[in-house]
């Protein structure tokens, strides 16, 4: 008997984030597909891209695929030859084209990075950075990432996520196991407290998308921590659960941070708002139940 399944091309399906989706999804029949998944592409090729087109057949594409290294961005500002340009717009261009050809709908996966943190967190109404220059490089291929998905189809998906993180990946570390280690190796740094974030529990992607795709939902969702939290807070929290005591961390100014020569711009008052998820009935996980979540997924205690 045919599986009535919706089937899925999941690109970037060995990232951080792509690997915990294709991990917890239950609805679909997944082509796993990457650099190095078991249908390989190259989204900055379009001639990978058209032939991975070619010879798999899915009525929906999520593409996870992106340059993330912010700093590593900020070093190629304006080089449209650079990683972060080819990948997070060149890349997303071919992907998007080829869906727009082939009547598949296409969920981008995105960031709050859009924003110039000015006036955070943002709804899914709020207007991305008009001035580009205040914003890093990174956010500037993430928006035009974005406007190319919009242009593309309007039945396009765009899921932005922020500061995501989840218990295990041997591959990539993210925002709160890059603290773990660190504190582990006596090399953490003094956290922000005037910055404000609203840090993304990886395993609420996969529901997310989910209930999306189950209600043909179409435009722009928020998946991250409902409660803002500065990364000061975030840590001492993190750090004195893992530690089952209480740890003091010392606090920085990120507007000291930003006023140093070089600084990769970071939003202030960042972080999504998710009325619009939660909404349609789900409600994603707020940062300390996050932690708590990590912390029984590595310690099963």
């Amino acid at each position: 008997m045919e599986s009535k399944a919706k089937k899925i091309a999941v690109i970037g399906s060995s990232s951080m984030v792509g690997s915990r989706f294709c991990e917890l999804q239950k609805d679909f029949e997944l082509i796993k597909a990457d650099l190095h998944g078991d249908a390989k592409v190259d989204i900055t090729s379009k001639s990978s891209v058209k032939d991975f087109f070619s010879k798999n057949h899915f009525e929906y594409a999520i593409l996870f695929s992106a340059y993330t290294d912010v700093d590593g961005a900020q070093k190629d500002k304006g080089n449209k030859d650079g990683p972060a340009w080819k990948i997070n717009v060149d890349g997303v261009k071919n992907v998007a084209e080829f869906c727009k050809k082939n009547k598949i709908k296409l969920i981008f996966i995105s960031t709050d990075f859009v924003f110039d943190g000015k006036n955070g967190p943002y709804s899914e109404e709020s207007g991305r950075a008009k001035n580009i220059e205040n914003i890093s490089w990174y956010g500037v291929t993430k928006i035009k990432g974005e406007e190319i998905v919009e242009r593309q189809s309007s039945a396009n998906l765009i899921v932005r996520i922020s500061y995501p993180y989840r218990s295990k990946f041997d591959t990539k570390i993210d925002f709160a196991r890059s603290i773990l280690k660190k504190y582990d190796e006596g090399t953490l740094y003094s956290m922000f407290n005037d910055q404000y974030i609203t840090p993304t529990y990886i395993d609420d992607i996969a529901p997310t998308i989910e209930l999306l795709i189950s209600k043909g939902s179409t435009g722009i969702y928020h998946v991250a921590s409902p409660e803002s939290v500065t990364p000061h807070e975030f840590t001492e929290f993190l750090l004195t659960k893992f530690n089952k005591k209480k740890v003091k961390v010392e606090t920085a100014s990120i507007m000291d941070f930003l006023n140093k020569e070089g600084a990769t711009p970071r939003p202030i008052n960042a972080g999504l708002k998710t009325d619009k998820i939660t909404s349609l009935g789900f409600i994603p996980t707020g940062w300390r139940q996050g932690i708590e979540k990590i912390y029984l997924e590595i310690t099963g205690n």
